[in-house]
């Protein structure tokens, strides 16, 4: 009897592990992960302030906004379900879902282990996560506020009253959007923009409950205590090296993901990222011009865009270089080079690089040809007439670049050398001579970066690379960085730029652009493009070029 009680007992113990494990592999073949690549530059999760390029990673996939672009920038749905544009294209209704809701992730317990949100424990039990036109409106007001220094502020500045509200002309409940009730909210623009539709499916029109933004006490998105997400993802967990989000089982939208698990894995400038991606490691990443061309052969397929732009930034420490004619006579000698063998490389038109948009165009489309070429002659009759004014007896510059531009700067410093380089004496009989020296240095990134923080250089070779898609944010970097000092001109025409309608951005971006190169301390040399790249197998992974926008809520991958 002992031993039949004891067979069955083992019989049964061996069925349950076997269901058992037969469980744990059908949960794990439900499992589908991807593994991203990024640099972990996230300072908030708050997407008015979304300003780098791994916040609208985290905003495009955690958060969802009224609409949704397409890869092929198709308006689809959003948190709005449809929507009406009347006045001439100026008012836009929008009829919301009903039942779309804030991921209120259980964190904490209280005392007598009744299981409570970090959110109800900031607002209470009685919080209602629904999302309604009010969390749209308030998030649009924020966006406004001159405090809240949005870096997407222009491309919402022509609703009804926005730059009046930036400036503090006038308060935020003032703006052209309202919610007629619960679930249809009214936005009123100054002026018909064909655009406009796509501007609310970026960070700045994001929503945002304005109960529980005011609970948070000035910490709304510091941390996952104080954010709450309503996309296909939210962020379940911070770890040293990487990100992990996870499928938002509360999300009642029409594109639910098939994605399980995202790992946003923390990498530096060591990392080979064609080698991780041709292995499959990576399942999608963001490479250079550089590192796809080491990819060609494979079956990794990639989209390019042209995020960056090269520019020569001259120092203006350098005695020569304290004289604006002098400044000028260098820029116009360097060198307009042959971008034919590049495929990543070609010439700049503008300072402003084609990722940005003004309306549905490219930037540098939209505002036309503001960089000068070179021209040679011009270069050597200023250079003359300003030595003869310094009675310079030397000029000597100190060019700096990074292994990957070796190539290119030596092209465009050959310019300078025939230029302003080839003179050796000025004044009215040539009674005075010049010595004229120039070196090139090629670093280490970290040996670069060291030279540009301390001023250790005369002429520097350097990417500048636009975050997302307003031309303004890209050239506001500029001018409050420090790398023309204080050009009154430039910064004025910014101003006007800020407050200017859709209409007038071109024009008004066109003027701040031609006021920084009139300065003659940065030429724009060159367009560098960059790709968004998928391994072998994976599908669907959707890019937004230029504006840090990736999305894995289609993404799908075959598994081998």
């Amino acid at each position: 009897m002992k031993n039949t009680i004891k067979k069955l007992f083992c019989t049964a113990l061996c069925l349950i592990l076997t269901i058992t494990i037969f469980a744990g592999c059908s949960s794990n073949n439900n499992k589908i992960d991807f593994i991203y690549p990024f640099s972990g530059d996230i300072k908030s999760f708050d997407p008015q302030i979304a300003k780098t390029a791994d916040e609208f990673l985290l905003v495009e996939n955690c958060f969802e906004g009224l609409v949704r672009v397409n890869d092929n920038g198709k308006v689809q749905a959003g948190v709005a379900k449809t929507w009406e544009i009347s006045n001439g294209g100026k008012t836009y209704t929008f009829h919301l879902r009903q039942g779309a809701k804030w991921n209120v992730k259980s964190t904490s317990q209280s005392s007598d282990n009744k299981e409570l949100t970090k959110v109800q424990e900031l607002m209470g039990e009685s919080f209602n996560p629904d999302i309604t036109a009010n969390d749209f409106v308030f998030a649009l007001q924020r966006a406004c506020e001159k405090n809240t220094d949005a870096p997407l502020f222009s491309s919402i500045s022509n609703i009804v009253n926005a730059s009046k509200i930036h400036s503090g002309k006038l308060s935020s409940n003032k703006l052209g959007v309202k919610a007629l009730d619960d679930y249809t909210l009214e936005i009123n623009l100054k002026s018909a923009d064909d655009g406009f539709l796509n501007v609310l499916a970026t960070a700045v029109a994001m929503p945002c409950n304005k109960e529980y933004f005011n609970a948070t006490k000035g910490r709304y998105g510091l941390g996952l205590d104080y954010t709450i997400f309503n996309g296909q993802f939210y962020v379940s967990n911070i770890l040293e090296a990487s990100y992990i989000l996870k499928n938002n089982k509360q999300y009642v939208g029409d594109f639910k993901s098939a994605v399980t698990d995202i790992t946003l894995k923390i990498t530096d400038n060591t990392e080979d990222a064609a080698k991780n991606l041709k292995s499959g490691y990576y399942d999608a990443a963001y490479i250079t011009g550089q590192e796809y061309d080491k990819l060609k052969d494979s079956d990794i397929t990639a989209i390019s865009y042209t995020d960056a732009t090269l520019a020569m930034v001259l120092n203006k420490n350098n005695t020569i270089f304290s004289n604006d004619k002098l400044r000028q006579a260098v820029c116009l000698s360097i060198s307009d080079i042959d971008t034919k063998k590049y495929d990543y490389l070609s010439r700049a038109t503008s300072f402003t690089p084609p990722s940005c948009k003004i309306g549905t165009d490219e930037a540098n489309k939209a505002i036309g040809t503001t960089v000068y070429k070179q021209n040679i002659s011009k270069a050597q009759q200023l250079w003359k007439e300003e030595l003869n004014e310094l009675g310079a007896s030397q000029a000597s510059f100190n060019v700096i670049a990074t292994e990957e531009y070796k190539d290119t700067v030596k092209e465009l410093v050959q310019g300078i050398q025939a230029g302003v380089g080839s003179i050796s004496a000025y004044g009215n009989d040539d009674e005075h001579k010049i010595s004229f020296s120039l070196k090139v240095n090629i670093l280490s990134e970290s040996d670069y970066q060291n030279a540009l923080s301390k001023g250790d250089y005369d002429i520097a070779l350097y990417k500048f690379t636009a975050t997302n898609q307003s031309p303004l944010d890209f050239l506001s970097t500029i001018i409050n960085g420090n790398y023309i000092g204080t050009v009154p001109a430039a910064i004025s025409a910014l101003k006007k730029a800020q407050n200017a309608t859709a209409a007038e951005l071109a024009v008004n971006t066109k003027k701040c652009e031609t006021a920084i190169l009139a300065d003659y301390s940065i030429k724009p040399v060159l367009f560098e493009s960059s790709y968004y790249a998928q391994a072998s197998g994976v599908k669907n992974v959707q890019f937004h070029p230029g504006s840090g926008r990736v999305s894995f809520v289609n993404a799908t991958r075959e598994e081998k």
